[in-house]
């Protein structure tokens, strides 16, 4: 048996990162990531990442998507450039165009695409006339790596002292209010 192992560091070099759009989330805009998305929500724009993409059964995306390897089980309008296995489930629904290397069509799915099976190679050359990939990948990266790098200091204004006022309140018996330390407000 051995003492002092660990474990606690195996276990988080083995996490892998997944970038989560979780059911009941809409957002319009790409998502560019170097881990693998799971949409369950309502995404309007384009997925680019050198990972796994599983769109879930309520979800829907409106956007080209260039990917490793997807898992469809929702609905996607948009080209799809897949360099590994392209799985389309029984309750997807797709349109647009699939280049991919590998394909599996469930029965029952709904496809209104063009299908290609190509070599991984071809998939990154018919990937590049889609818009996100108008930048490398590395270029991409290296502007969020120097993003995540620097830290950001925000600028703290000093929260203001409340100030208090004494006021004298003579009435005409002459005889001063006793609450003359306390603030008012109005």
């Amino acid at each position: 048996m051995k003492f002092g192992s660990n474990k606690q560091q195996n276990k988080e070099a083995n996490v892998s990162k997944v970038t989560v759009l979780s059911l009941g989330f809409e957002l319009t805009g790409d998502i560019i990531s170097k881990s693998d998305i799971r949409a369950d929500g309502i995404l309007v724009g384009s997925i680019r990442t050198d990972k796994k993409v599983v769109v879930g059964e309520k979800a829907s995306i409106t956007g080209d998507i260039i990917a490793e390897e997807i898992s469809i089980n929702g609905e996607v309008v948009g080209d799809l450039y897949i360099k590994g296995d392209t799985t389309v489930y029984s309750n997807a629904k797709v349109s647009g165009s699939i280049i991919t290397s590998s394909v599996h069509i469930h029965k029952g799915a709904q496809i209104n695409s063009s299908v290609q099976v190509v070599t991984p190679k071809a998939v990154e050359d018919a990937s590049k006339s889609s818009k996100i990939n108008s930048v490398s990948r590395e270029e991409l990266y290296s502007m969020l790596d120097d993003r995540t790098a620097k830290k950001r200091e925000v600028p703290v204004k000093p929260i203001a002292k409340p100030q208090v006022r004494t006021y004298t309140n003579t009435s005409s018996s002459g005889m001063e209010d006793n609450n003359k330390d306390l603030p008012r407000t109005w």
